[in-house]
Order: C-alpha cells, then sequence, then structure tokens
C-alpha cells in the first residue's frame, strides 16, 4: 500500500528534481506560483502534462513535472521528458545562422536568393528579401506551409518552394513584421546549403552538444522515447506522437530544463556560443518602418524572438528576451533575462498560454530575489464618450483582420464608432447590429466589453485600427486594416456565395481540422470585388483572388480552375473541390474509391444510420457534421473505431493510396 501511495503521488505531483525541501525554503514563492498556476491549467482541462524549470546564473534552482506523461504506462512527467516546443525552434535557426555568420558564410544582409537561388515567386519583391528579414518577420511571405503530422509524408522544403512559385508578398520586404512561419523553413534550407549538412546534425553538433543538451531533437513523433503524450478532452483519447517536419519552424522537442540552458547561452557571462558580434546582434531591436507610425512599441521586431524588449519591464530597467510555441498538441514559452542570468522555462502537452504560465514564475522569483517585477495594470471604468474630432472620421469604412470583413461607422456627436460584420454576412436580423461598440476620448476608442483601447494611424496610404498596449505584453498591434473598394469590382467565374468546398489532398497521417476539411465560401453585394474563402481575397481576375489583409498572418490568394469539369480551387498549399463530388451514401454497402491522383474521396449519406467501415491498413476515414458554419468531427480512424450512428448529411472523408477502396457499410 505505501509503494501504491508514493506511485500516485509521484503521477500526481511529477519530481521536484532540485532538493525539494531547500528550494521550497529558499523560493517559496516561485515553487507555489508555479504549482498553483500550473495545477490550475491541468485541472481546468485541455492540458495533460506539464513541465517547469528555473536558472539562476548558470544553475538549475526548481524544476518540475506535472502529470501523467503516459497514462497507459503510468509514468510521470520528469526532468527527462520531452515535449514538442512548436516555434520555440525558431530560435535554434537564429542561433545556426549566426554561427555560419560567425564563420564568414554569409552576411544577414545578403538576398535570400543569393544563397537559394531556386526561391521564386511570381512577386519579383521576393528577391529583395534578405537573411535579417526572415527573422525579425518582415519577408512578406503568405504564411505558413506545413501541415503537423504522425508520420513523415514527403518533403517540406520542396513544397513550401512549389507553393511561393505560385505566389505574391504581402508587402514590400522589410516593411512591417508579420509572423511568418515559411521565413524560418527558408532559414533551416539556408543552413543547410552553407554548412553541407543536414539541420539536425549541424544543431546537434554545434548548439545542443556545446550546451549539454542531452534531451534536445527532432519533434517526439520522429524521436519518441521519454515523452508527454497528448490526450484531448473531454474524451481523454490518447493521439499518435506528433511529428513536425519543418524544424526552423517549428519541429523540435526539448525538456525545459534543456531549454534554460540554451537560454543560458544568450547571456554574456554564461555558457555563450554566439561571439560577441553575433550575441549583441540577437540581443537587439530589429526594427521596421511601421512601427515608427505606432504610439507604443512593436512586437516580434527582434531576431527571432517574439520580442526582445518588454514595456513594462524595460521601464524597470530590465531586457526580457521571450520565445512562445504552440502546435496542435504541445505549448512552450521561455524567457531570458540576461543581465540577471535568469532563465524560466515551461512546456505543456495540451493547448494553454505558455506565456503568462512563464511570466507569472517569472515574477515571482524577481521578487524573492529582491528584484522589482511589474505591477498589474489597474482597471479602468469605462471612459465618458466625447464627440470625435472631424480629422478622425476620413479613417470611417471596410476594414479587414483577415479572417473576417468589417464596417467601422462613427456618430460624431455621440462620441460612439460602432463595428459592424460584413462578410461573412451575418443573418438579416443581424445585420443592424453592432457587433463592438467603442467609446471615444481624447483620439482613443475604449471597448465597452474588455476596456482596452485603439487608436487609428495612417502610414503611407493604408489605414489601421490598433490595440494599444495589449494585456499581458503591452505591444501596440494593428487589428484591423483598411480596405478599398475596386472602382471596376470583378467576379470570380465560380459562384462562391454560401458554396461548400472539400479539401482533396489531405494525406492520411496529417493532423486534419476540420475547418481546413469542409470550407464554406462567400460574397456579398455590400462588398463587391471581395471574397471570402478561408480568408479574405480581393478578386483581381475570374480565376485569382489576391489576399486583402497585408498586415495580418497566414493569408493565402485563390486560384480557380476546373478539373474534369468540376470547379477546384488551390489557396497555399490546399487543394478543394466543389462539394458535388461527394458521393451520395445510401442504405447498405458503399465503395469510396481514391482517384488515379490521390485525391481524397468523399460521400454524403443521404439518410441517417448506423455507420461502419472497412478500410486498407493505412487509409484513413474521418465523419464530418457542418451547421451554421462549424465543422465537427464525428469520427476519426485514428483513434476511433466500431459503429457509430451519423445524422442526414454527415460527409465521409477518405484518404490513402491511388485506386485504393474504402467501403462504408450504412443500416
Amino acid at each position: 500500500m505505501v509503494w501504491i501511495v508514493c506511485w500516485i503521488l509521484l503521477i500526481a505531483s511529477g519530481a521536484s528534481l532540485c532538493g525539494a525541501e531547500e528550494i521550497l525554503s529558499a523560493y517559496p514563492e516561485t515553487v507555489g506560483t508555479a504549482r498553483e498556476a500550473i495545477w490550475k491549467t491541468l485541472t481546468s482541462g485541455g492540458v495533460n502534462a506539464a513541465t517547469v524549470a528555473v536558472m539562476d546564473h548558470g544553475e538549475i534552482i526548481y524544476s518540475e513535472g506535472f502529470g501523467a506523461a503516459d497514462r497507459w504506462a503510468g509514468r510521470g512527467v520528469d526532468q527527462e521528458t520531452r515535449f514538442n516546443i512548436g516555434s520555440t525552434s525558431k530560435m535554434f535557426v537564429a542561433v545556426a545562422i549566426l554561427l555560419l555568420r560567425d564563420e564568414g558564410k554569409l552576411t544577414l544582409d545578403d538576398p535570400v536568393v543569393q544563397h537559394l537561388p531556386e526561391f521564386s515567386m511570381r512577386d519579383p519583391r521576393h528577391r529583395d528579401i534578405t537573411v535579417r528579414m526572415l527573422f525579425n518577420h518582415s519577408s512578406g511571405l503568405p504564411g505558413s506551409t506545413f501541415e503537423f503530422e504522425f508520420a513523415p509524408q514527403g518533403d517540406p522544403h520542396a513544397l513550401l518552394l512549389e507553393v511561393l512559385e505560385g505566389e505574391d508578398l504581402k508587402h514590400n520586404p522589410g516593411a512591417m513584421s508579420i509572423y511568418c512561419n515559411d521565413g524560418f523553413t527558408l532559414a533551416e534550407m539556408v543552413v543547410e546549403r552553407l554548412s553541407g549538412e543536414s539541420f539536425l546534425d549541424f544543431l546537434k553538433e554545434r548548439i545542443f552538444e556545446p550546451l549539454e543538451m542531452h534531451h534536445t531533437g527532432a519533434s517526439v513523433g520522429e524521436k519518441p522515447g521519454k515523452v508527454a503524450f497528448f490526450y484531448d478532452t473531454p474524451e481523454g483519447k490518447k493521439y499518435p506522437l506528433e511529428r513536425v517536419s519543418v524544424y526552423g519552424a517549428g519541429g523540435l522537442s526539448s525538456t525545459a530544463e534543456d531549454l534554460c540552458r540554451f537560454g543560458e547561452s544568450f547571456i554574456s557571462e554564461g555558457n555563450k556560443i554566439l561571439s560577441d558580434l553575433s550575441l549583441k546582434e540577437i540581443l537587439a531591436l530589429q526594427p521596421t518602418a511601421f512601427s515608427e507610425a505606432l504610439r507604443g512599441d512593436a512586437i516580434l521586431e527582434s531576431f527571432g524572438w517574439d520580442y526582445a524588449f518588454l514595456p513594462a519591464y524595460k521601464d524597470l530597467g530590465y531586457q526580457v528576451l521571450a520565445k512562445s510555441g504552440g502546435t496542435f498538441f504541445y505549448s512552450t514559452n521561455l524567457q531570458v533575462l540576461p543581465a540577471e542570468r535568469i532563465v524560466v522555462a515551461v512546456s505543456l502537452s495540451g493547448r494553454a498560454s505558455g506565456e503568462a504560465l512563464t511570466r507569472a514564475i517569472l515574477d515571482a522569483f524577481m521578487r524573492e530575489k529582491g528584484l522589482p517585477a511589474p505591477e498589474k495594470e489597474p482597471v479602468q471604468k469605462p471612459v465618458e464618450p466625447r464627440e470625435i474630432p472631424e480629422d478622425l472620421l476620413r479613417f470611417g469604412g471596410i476594414y479587414t483582420n483577415g479572417e473576417k470583413v468589417f464596417r467601422l461607422n462613427f456618430e460624431q456627436e455621440e462620441g460612439l464608432l460602432k463595428v459592424y460584420t460584413v462578410l461573412p454576412a451575418p443573418p438579416v436580423e443581424e445585420k443592424n447590429s453592432p457587433l463592438f461598440v467603442f467609446l471615444h476620448r481624447d483620439g482613443l476608442f475604449q471597448d465597452t466589453h474588455e476596456g482596452e483601447n485603439y487608436y487609428f494611424l495612417q502610414k503611407e496610404e493604408e489605414h489601421y485600427f490598433v490595440a494599444e498596449k495589449v494585456p499581458l505584453y503591452g505591444f501596440d498591434i494593428p487589428k484591423l486594416q483598411k480596405i478599398k473598394m475596386p472602382e471596376n469590382p470583378v467576379s470570380l467565374e465560380v459562384e462562391v456565395n454560401d458554396t461548400l468546398w472539400l479539401r482533396r489532398n489531405a494525406l492520411p497521417m496529417t493532423q486534419i481540422l476540420g475547418d481546413l476539411m469542409m470550407v464554406r465560401s462567400f460574397t456579398t453585394s455590400d462588398l463587391p470585388g471581395y471574397a471570402h474563402f478561408l480568408n479574405v481575397l480581393r478578386v483581381e481576375t475570374p480565376e485569382f483572388g489576391a489576399i486583402a489583409a497585408t498586415a495580418f498572418r497566414d493569408q493565402m490568394s485563390l486560384h480557380l480552375f476546373s478539373k474534369d469539369g468540376i470547379p477546384q480551387a488551390r489557396l497555399g498549399m490546399c487543394l478543394f473541390s466543389l462539394e458535388s463530388v461527394a458521393q451520395e451514401l445510401s442504405l447498405g454497402e458503399n465503395r469510396i474509391r481514391i482517384n488515379p491522383e490521390g485525391e481524397n474521396g468523399w460521400g454524403r449519406l443521404a439518410l441517417g444510420g448506423i455507420v461502419s467501415f472497412e478500410r486498407p491498413e493505412k487509409g484513413r476515414i474521418m465523419v464530418f457534421s457542418e451547421e451554421a458554419g462549424e465543422v465537427a468531427c464525428l469520427y476519426d480512424s485514428l483513434v476511433d473505431e466500431g459503429e457509430h450512428y451519423f445524422s442526414e448529411k454527415s460527409f465521409i472523408f477518405t484518404s490513402g493510396n491511388p485506386g485504393e477502396v474504402f467501403e462504408v457499410f450504412v443500416r
């Protein structure tokens, strides 16, 4: 019984790894804050397991694991348990590039095409993208060309080059910083080209081994072992280990302690591997022209970091470096105070704000060391609205955030700004009801729900609606961008208003999300010349829709064409067909065959019924439903089995090799 109790306690609370009693007595607030914050996150749902570590002057002074890394095996999280770290991986390719710069193999202001001549886009401005622009997210590249996987499914470098060949830039290279994964994949390719070895081998030799990061490498799906699994909620299904093939953008796994060792390398008195010149570069701001127009500080303008300075800490005289990372299954955050030689790292199995957790632990540790930490911002009561000045009225009009389109109307005398949804068009009864109401005072507009402030700015010919000092960060971040009404609007050659499209090129071992499998496109007479298909598009020709939101991440242009008489659409790496491609499934035995090109097969239930499946060994079957614009996954052969009831008009998705047959039995 004693052994059983001890094992349960180990699974429940993990292991405190650096002398529990000594740490508790020396830093009770730090340990208590970490435990309370992480347990609250775990018990709130969505997160299965966690690990945290704190380093002070090169020594791990606190490290603890929480929850079960593997429920079936009864294995808890300890200091050697690896988690996928997502975009925190970006700092490893940043260091790799600087190591090559230290060797004289490139300069940061070299054009990327100088080292990757095969990198081409239909937009000639791509030749002006420099290596530096890949790291402060100012390249103008559209977004993210990769999918999370459970097994290797092709060459991500070749896919990126193929997709970019038909794409335009969102803005002039260097103009503004907008989060972009693809720039880091290009940087990974530059490292391989100049070093003459694989990216992972370069990291192992030049970073992992010198820093004694013995538990860091490829993602857990590629390098299993002592890793934390992901379990979904609320069913608790155990998914296969997640694999991320774009190593530079987000494909590494690590432990909290190893991340602290990495963070220590950015400290001049620490175990550094960069030259003094490169260390200075990676600690410095990397500003763009856009930030000059902001009232406050800009995020992302640093060499790979989310930020190299955090406003509230900068006001107290501290520099803070931070990089977060999120995949579908994991969340990570790394914080470094170089002058104070403090590093904090947190990783989670599940989706939560690693930034909020890490920051709470960092602040507690600073207070216990006698260092002033930022105070919480005082709660603001709603302002009394004041009349809107004439010079602000020019900012009224149609705006987008990339996902939707809005109309911004001023009520000048009342001091109100009302925001209405335009696209996708709301129901008729909601058309004249504002989505948001802002109160004006002294050039700022306060959100009546959250109490946050916004302002308008003009940069060259573009108008933006900007959030001032966003919570948790304190940066000014554009939330909306004005779009222009075309003089001669063009329509797409296919009717796309309220039209359902089905994904045709999802591979069997992809992490599949419903909203990338069944997509409904829209147009509206209130906004001629524009369409909504995954994101907001400006129609330039009957076959092509350009990115309308040039100030927001992960946007894709639209290419329409026809195959075998059926309209198809390509957006970035995703291929879609009209819903008519789905065959009607009736009672009894039905067969869905993968076509010779390997495109996904689809079926649609004519009647509700109890359904079972037979599939090829490596094939994948999923069932989706769509209601009120929301797509839900009802079944996934990756984690589900047996018979299930599905209602009328449920869609059956199949993925496999060309010619393979999937059988669907309905009764």
